[in-house]
């Protein structure tokens, strides 16, 4: 029985002892693994934006083209995206007010009375619903004169594509748009 014991003991070992090969790291990887060590992945390149340098032409052609007195009060609308890309609402508005404080013809109603005018009438700040009517109706919440609503079709997936926006100013007292002007037709006046 000792006898039968030893030799279990010994097959066992010896399985364990011929197993231990396949525990050693293999230093030559085959032809796949060492084209696979060979790729460097480099990470996306992120494309961004420049909206001041898109919006600004637009606002300086509102401005050179528009006959309307001083001191009236705007609203900036939330942008209207018609694109399949996420765009920040927030950072254009914020462009446009930065462009439009340089100028005396506009003033911009101020965002924090925006804010509270929309709770009153129950549009939510996020709002993906954008409409000409709703401005207009905040507009006159706010006793703005005019309202700049801007629309964008387009964000350039590529540094070398245009953007394609559209910037519309209404009459707040009669919702009529009184001024329109795209980067179409801006890109046609260059040319």
């Amino acid at each position: 029985m000792k006898c039968y014991l030893q030799t279990i003991a010994m097959t066992i070992a010896i399985t364990i002892l011929a197993g231990c090969h396949r525990l050693e790291p293999n230093n030559n990887p085959s032809p796949t693994q060492q084209e696979a060590l060979n790729v460097v992945e480099h990470p996306p390149k992120f494309i961004t934006t420049d909206w001041q340098t898109i919006l600004s032409p637009l606002i300086d052609e509102l401005l050179e083209t528009m006959a309307v007195n001083g001191n009236n009060t705007l609203l900036i609308s939330d942008v209207n995206n018609r694109s399949n890309q996420y765009i920040s609402p927030t950072a254009i508005n914020d462009i446009l007010v930065k462009l439009l404080n340089r100028q005396t013809i506009f003033q911009v109603i101020d965002n924090n009375i925006v804010n509270l005018a929309k709770q009153n009438l129950g549009i939510p700040n996020d709002d993906a619903l954008v409409s000409r009517a709703k401005m207009v109706a905040l507009a006159r919440k706010v006793d703005a004169d005019y309202v700049l609503f801007t629309t964008i079709d387009q964000v350039p997936k590529l540094p070398d594509t245009p953007a394609e926006v559209s910037l519309e100013l209404i009459l707040t007292k009669t919702g009529e748009i009184i001024w329109q002007f795209s980067s179409d037709q801006l890109a046609t006046n260059q040319n």
